[in-house]
């Protein structure tokens, strides 16, 4: 329940956000009014985050690197990432792609037009840091980790059901396709780690490697696709080895 109280008021302050803009508000005044709520919901779903308990705090957790967790983690996004390219390559071939709902492809448009390069530096901000960040404390931190507090027998259940809230407030057929692959390869990745912070470094570097190509021709299209399940299984299984050895 709190979590989608989280998720409403997010999403009232975004709504709030885009209509001053197109009431024309200065840009003056919308770019600090912008940091000013990305700090706000920041600070405040990180507070709401660490104080949902789970099951596992109560166990024993053996000291050990993290550096694995992140590597393995890494091994997920990217493969998650190559197998994204596949789906949005054929599904190209059938409808008009569009990555960004209405609301976002207007926002992006208005800001980035009334703010010039300040206006496009604050959007790659938004989009390649903040949106991660924040996404990350209320999908993985306050929803998934509820979900696997309620469902603490059955995380897979937990993970889908935040998989499929966090496609549908995308409200874009192909953002939130993407979306759901996303949040599945992330829920794993929290659930295995226990780490918020291991996960929204995977969100960053999502929506950092928008650089790789889509795949043309059947041969590339084989390639990604295997190589991209090859990963994240490789991913997935050591995570797995890793949680059960150090968790008693």
């Amino acid at each position: 329940m709190l979590a989608s109280i989280i998720i409403v008021i997010t999403m009232i302050i975004g709504s709030t956000v885009f209509t001053s803009m197109q009431r024309e508000v200065p840009f003056e005044l919308i770019s600090p009014i912008l940091v000013l709520i990305d700090i706000i919901l920041i600070l405040f779903c990180n507070f709401i985050s660490k104080r949902i308990h789970l099951w596992y705090d109560l166990k024993s957790v053996k000291n050990h690197s993290k550096l694995y967790d992140f590597l393995y983690s890494f091994c997920m996004i990217l493969g998650y990432i190559l197998v994204k390219c596949v789906v949005i390559s054929i599904l190209s071939k059938y409808h008009n792609i569009n990555t960004l709902n209405t609301f976002e492809s207007s926002f992006v448009s208005n800001y980035v037009n009334t703010g010039g390069l300040i206006g496009i530096i604050i959007i790659y901000i938004q989009i390649v840091i903040v949106g991660p960040i924040l996404e990350e404390l209320v999908f993985r931190g306050i929803l998934l980790k509820s979900l696997l507090k309620k469902y603490y027998n059955k995380p897979l259940k937990a993970i889908v059901y935040s998989s499929v809230v966090f496609a549908v407030v995308h409200f874009n057929l192909i953002q939130g396709v993407a979306a759901f692959g996303g949040a599945i390869i992330l829920g794993f990745i929290y659930y295995y780690t226990k780490s918020i912070k291991i996960c929204i470094l995977a969100h960053l570097i999502n929506n950092l490697l928008v650089i790789i190509p889509m795949p043309i021709g059947l041969f590339w299209i084989l390639g990604y696709l295997l190589l991209g399940i090859y990963l994240i299984n490789k991913g997935i299984y050591n995570l797995s080895k890793i949680y059960e050895k150090n968790v008693d």
